[in-house]
């Protein structure tokens, strides 16, 4: 094992010791993790040559490319630029190339396979050398564990699903970046009054809030707990369509070191109110 896996799997060994508790101290009363935004890709799938392979439907591939700049940026003594090079249109040719049959499979009818997800990115980590890589799907993550995520710098992709009676016909999938909640009245969830954010890379709109030519920006979703135990977003820059945060995707040294995910995925689950102008995954 590298020594990069080994360090990676110690982090998320803490995890698991927090995962029977989803906000661990009645004590603390603020809960901020926010990644290192520079880290990230800023790949936009409405890049013609993305475009013309994928239809409205390359979000998929391009939030893994920009997930991908992030590790090369985070471990660039293991990855180098190996993974979708080191230029804006070496990220393209990557996220075409992921997109194709041999990876997600990705098509402007179809969009990508959610069953497609996992076997793809672990082929696509393995044809660059990467065979400790593994990505690891967990339904219906918690805020609480987005949060120890966030903490910990993983790679996360979100995949969301449309709500029904929605306006939108396909999901959507966005690149995780960060977590923060200030429990304003100490009632051990997020109430929606807490105004708690969830911060991520939009595929769609990658360099939101950036400052020009300085790279990725994040977006973020207003969210909380609901009375009926679902966890809510609100992103009030878009103009339309809902959805909920069906599963997280994790890249992990090993499938069983971020399994803390596994704690609790029947009990809760998002939900997003996108405004959007076009929906895609």
């Amino acid at each position: 094992m590298t020594a990069l896996m080994k360090k990676i799997m110690a982090g998320f060994g803490v995890v698991v010791c927090l995962a029977s508790c989803p906000w661990t101290a009645k004590a603390q009363t603020t809960y901020s993790a926010l990644q290192n935004v520079a880290n990230f890709g800023w790949l936009d799938q409405r890049e013609p040559e993305i475009f013309e392979a994928t239809g409205r439907n390359g979000c998929n591939p391009t939030s893994w490319v920009n997930l991908m700049v992030k590790l090369q940026n985070q471990y660039p003594d293991t990855f180098q630029t190996a993974l979708v090079g080191a230029t804006y249109e070496d990220w393209i040719q990557s996220a075409i190339s992921l997109s194709g049959p041999s990876y997600l499979n990705t098509t402007p009818t179809q969009g990508t396979d959610s069953a497609n997800i996992t076997s793809g990115m672990e082929g696509y980590f393995q044809s660059k050398g990467f065979f400790d890589l593994s990505v690891t799907k967990y339904t219906f993550p918690r805020l609480s564990d987005l949060y120890q995520s966030a903490l910990l710098s993983a790679t996360v992709q979100l995949l969301l699903f449309p709500l029904p009676g929605s306006t939108a016909t396909i999901g959507h999938a966005v690149s995780f970046g960060g977590f923060n909640w200030t429990d304003k009245n100490n009632l051990g969830y997020v109430s929606e009054a807490d105004n708690a954010t969830i911060s991520f890379v939009d595929p769609q709109d990658p360099l939101h809030g950036a400052v020009a030519g300085s790279g990725a920006g994040f977006a973020s979703a207003h969210a909380w707990d609901a009375y009926d135990g679902a966890n809510y977003f609100s992103i009030a820059q878009y103009a339309g369509n809902d959805y909920y945060i069906h599963s997280a995707y994790a890249v992990v040294p090993e499938p069983t070191t971020f399994h803390y995910f596994a704690f609790g995925i029947v009990s809760l689950f998002f939900v997003v109110c996108r405004r959007m102008k076009n929906s895609t995954v």
